[in-house]
């Protein structure tokens, strides 16, 4: 799709931020490439470029602007074929574009197309640029050794590795990591962007009411323990990450990991636990049609979807949150925790509190959870549950709809339509999930709709039904 140049030069010359990482703006005369949002002085309009993507202006010969630093701005919707290809890339960043189409179940041809018309740029383009943003960024952030840098960021090759830091930055990756600040303790820090208002202390406090003690830590940041496991649950990395406010165009994040491999997949989890590429004022002005939650937006400005960092871990809350309180089945969890969960070995830079890794599906497999103050009932749910998850874990990674989703979890016995579209909504952070039958829900509307009736409203609030959700929640305490 061709970028319409007047609108882009209007919105670089205002520095509008509603069109942060929809484009690029690259000045031929410097070789330098910026967000439209960029504090630096306009360049003059005939010695400017526009391109769709950043991998797109690297390409084209631009680097990257060292003030409002391309990498950190906002992700844009991708159509879910290149959604799924950068997600492999993000597991496995050493595919070859044949590997890469074969996992996809498409022809290289056919990807070759994807690319092109989605990104402008060719599949072995982009994993060369993703390759070496990855390297750039561990050369910069941490201590690691540039072998490992090298082998992270899915290069064949140390030599491979050298040639195409110096080719594409004209330094060595030596000099590379002189520009930076790296850490001693390999922990990584850097900062992730977000469009629009951010309401931190609300999804501060929304995740505080909810924290299972020991794997999460809320003072004025949230803290938390995490741990990844492949195909055969066995764990490929662990570590601890750190989130904080930093100012009204990012978060904070510090990590520390045992395997940096997989930072592109954590930093993605992150993105959406905390909701950091919702287009807010979209959402806002849609659902602001309804008298109702134009009080509420309002009243709860910057106000996101709380996501969650790992889905078996919040579909075990979900289970237990049916028909208690929200202060009772986190007392519950805590309790799994404390029973089932593995033991995290803190590092010198590692934050003080955590202790527990939440336990894995292969550590609940077969697990009792008698004399935990779970009814008989649940706990069956919960041993059904943790089965259905090992055997089908695929479910929880691209479902078509809510819908669909709920259909096949309530074919599950103890499973029903609230906790389906409760673990779509926040497990999933699926945008127009919708628990109508929601006690809260129910209250925030006058208490006398049934959920049929709430479902019937609800259409006109398609397709941000979890925002609203979310918003009716948060109208109960105002």
């Amino acid at each position: 799709m061709q970028l319409d140049r007047n609108i882009c030069q209007q919105a670089r010359l205002s520095k509008d931020r509603r069109f942060d990482g929809k484009f690029y703006t690259a000045v031929i005369t410097t070789g330098i490439y910026c967000r439209p949002t960029c504090p630096a002085g306009p360049a003059l309009e005939q010695n400017v470029r526009y391109f769709h993507t950043a991998v797109q202006a690297e390409v084209n010969g631009f680097n990257a602007c060292k003030r409002c630093r391309p990498e950190l701005a906002p992700n844009q919707p991708l159509p879910s074929h290149i959604e799924q290809a950068i997600e492999l890339l993000r597991v496995q960043p050493n595919l070859t574009v044949a590997q890469l189409a074969k996992r996809m179940s498409v022809s290289e041809r056919q990807l070759q197309r994807l690319f092109e018309q989605n990104l402008s740029v060719s599949p072995k383009q982009f994993i060369n640029h993703q390759r070496l943003i990855t390297a750039r960024t561990l050369l910069l952030h941490t201590g690691l050794a540039i072998s490992d840098i090298a082998t992270i960021a899915g290069f064949g090759s140390l030599r491979s590795f050298n040639d195409n830091v110096k080719q594409h930055y004209q330094l060595s990756p030596t000099q590379v990591r002189k520009q930076g600040k790296a850490s001693d303790n390999d922990v990584y820090s850097i900062k992730l962007a977000y469009q629009g208002q951010y309401n931190w202390p609300l999804m501060l406090n929304f995740f505080k009411a909810r924290l299972i003690p020991g794997v999460e830590l809320i003072d004025e940041a949230y803290h938390r323990t995490l741990q990844l496991f492949d195909d055969n649950e066995q764990r490929i990395c662990h570590g601890w990450f750190k989130v904080s406010f930093h100012d009204q165009d990012y978060l904070q994040v510090d990590l520390q990991l045992s395997d940096y491999q997989y930072l592109g997949q954590v930093l993605k989890r992150i993105r959406v636990m905390f909701d950091l590429d919702c287009d807010i004022d979209t959402v806002n002005e849609h659902l602001g049609q309804d008298r109702q939650l134009a009080q509420v937006i309002s009243d709860c400005p910057g106000l996101r979807l709380p996501g969650c960092f790992d889905v078996f871990e919040f579909s075990i809350r979900a289970i237990l949150g049916q028909q208690i309180t929200v202060k009772a089945a986190t007392t519950l969890a805590s309790r799994i925790n404390e029973r089932y969960g593995q033991a995290f070995t803190a590092s010198e830079s590692s934050p003080i509190g955590l202790s527990h890794y939440f336990p894995s599906p292969t550590a609940l497999a077969g697990a009792e959870f008698n004399d935990m103050g779970i009814t008989m009932t649940r706990m069956a749910t919960l041993q059904r549950w943790v089965s259905f998850y090992r055997d089908n874990k695929r479910l929880f990674v691209a479902p078509q709809s809510a819908e669909q989703l709920e259909r096949q979890l309530c074919e599950l016995k103890g499973i029903g339509p609230w906790t389906a579209n409760y673990l779509a909504m926040r497990g999933l952070s699926m945008n127009d999930a919708f628990p109508a039958a929601d006690l809260g829900i129910i209250k925030a509307l006058g208490g006398e709709l049934k959920p049929k009736q709430i479902l019937q409203k609800a259409e006109a609030w398609r397709p941000w039904r979890a925002y609203a959700a979310i918003y009716l929640w948060h109208s109960l305490a105002h």
